[in-house]
């Protein structure tokens, strides 16, 4: 597991095979070719996501496309999302497309969203 910190600002782009935890800033790409990507709470990223598994709990700023991508309640997000699978938590801050589509479908469209609760 790798482990940006708080104060490590990263431009440019970041290929990585195993799970990394982002506590600091990234502008540029990152590509997960393995591993799942995790955006801490005080975590930023600038930059179009690639990966399998994606949880956001900070903010990002791009295009996120993976298998499974989860926003939490302290997430905001700008952009696309591309992926199968979808969650957006209660509280969370999202503003884009959200794209579920198999692989050839056509033009990206907005989808409806609901958010889940969290069990009382």
């Amino acid at each position: 597991m790798t482990t940006i910190g708080p104060s490590l600002v990263i431009t440019g782009e970041i290929t990585c095979q195993e799970d990394i935890t982002i506590h600091g800033r990234v502008k540029g790409h990152v590509r997960m070719q393995g591993g799942a990507l995790l955006v801490a709470p005080k975590g930023t990223v600038e930059a179009d996501i690639h990966g399998s598994r994606v949880t956001i709990h900070g903010t990002v700023t791009g295009d996120v496309a993976a298998q499974h991508v989860e926003l939490t309640p302290t997430a905001e997000v700008n952009g696309t999302i591309t992926a199968p699978t979808v969650v957006l938590q209660e509280g969370a801050k999202f503003n884009g497309l959200i794209d579920m589509a198999k692989k050839g479908a056509a033009a990206k469209t907005p989808a409806s969203v609901t958010p889940i609760s969290k069990a009382s």
